[in-house]
């Protein structure tokens, strides 16, 4: 279970990272990270994650993995808001495909975990 908290932090720190730097153009360049480096981990880790899940043991990561994952990002994007900085990209809280995502993301783990449940009551 540890592994799949350690791969969350990773993914949200790239997350955090990428989007500090699309608020705050250069922030990685200064920082020395580049950005490329950022998704290949992402990508890693994403596989990673894919490769270990049990949702029959892990139903409590199937719903608090979502939250974390959509509620924090949301944040970030507010509080970079918030500092007067601007997307570049057009990643914002007034982009409509970041709200299909929300969506999307909520109900792909929603599906996951039922599928989880029906599989546990089964069993």
């Amino acid at each position: 279970m540890k592994t799949y908290w350690l791969i969350s932090i990773v993914l949200l720190t790239n997350v955090s990272l990428l989007l500090v730097n699309d608020y705050f153009p250069g922030t990685l360049a200064e920082i020395g990270i580049p950005p490329l480096m950022l998704f290949a981990v992402m990508a890693a880790m994403i596989v990673l994650i894919a490769l270990r899940l049990q949702p029959q043991r892990d139903k409590h990561f199937l719903v608090l993995f979502p939250l974390i994952a959509v509620v924090y990002p949301l944040l970030l994007l507010f509080v970079l808001t918030a500092l007067g900085g601007e997307s570049k990209s057009g990643f914002s809280l007034t982009s409509p495909i970041l709200w299909i995502g929300v969506l999307v993301t909520l109900a792909t783990f929603r599906r996951t975990y039922r599928k989880a449940s029906q599989d546990a009551e089964s069993a």
